[in-house]
């Protein structure tokens, strides 16, 4: 668990398959994250055989005042590079949670982790922040709200 003040990231439980299943809507996901359906069954399968939270996947729920409102992805890639996934549900994004949430996983994988490098991707309209650096344009990386979307490849490097 990962916390400050209000804001907590735990790991997937069974109570919180339907808040896992729902995040996978559009409606919910909002303006620059692609959805990704999946049933509440294969959601159940997938925590019952550890794929949900293992060595190489860390399938964190963000919490903000006990309601779950995002969803962290941490992929173990290889030896060093993390690559990170944060989807928030839509009427929390554009207060700054999403970098608050960034900064948290960024700090406890830097400290807690053998991690070099850490990777993470966003559309070109959204802006990244939290020391990750730009380093190129994925064209038409995403497909969401009914086209192709450019994506910005950002990275945090250890010193």
């Amino acid at each position: 668990m990962i916390a400050k003040g209000e804001l907590v990231l735990a790991p997937v439980q069974q109570q919180n398959l339907v808040f896992l299943m729902q995040s996978g809507t559009q409606e919910w996901r909002g303006e620059y994250q692609a959805a990704q359906m999946t049933s509440l069954m294969q959601l159940e399968q997938e925590l019952a055989q550890g794929k949900l939270f293992c060595k190489n996947l860390w399938t964190l729920v963000v919490f903000l005042e006990e309601q779950p409102v995002g969803v962290v992805g941490v992929h173990f890639v290889r030896e060093g590079l993390v690559r990170l996934e944060i989807q928030l549900a839509g009427s929390c994004q554009g207060r700054g949670l999403g970098s608050t949430v960034l900064r948290l996983v960024r700090d406890y994988l830097l400290e807690n982790e053998p991690v070099v490098r850490l990777e993470a991707e966003t559309d070109v309209e959204n802006v990244e922040r939290c020391g990750f650096h730009a380093e190129g344009v994925l064209g038409r990386y995403r497909f969401h709200h009914g086209r192709y979307h450019d994506c910005y490849l950002y990275s945090y490097l250890k010193d």
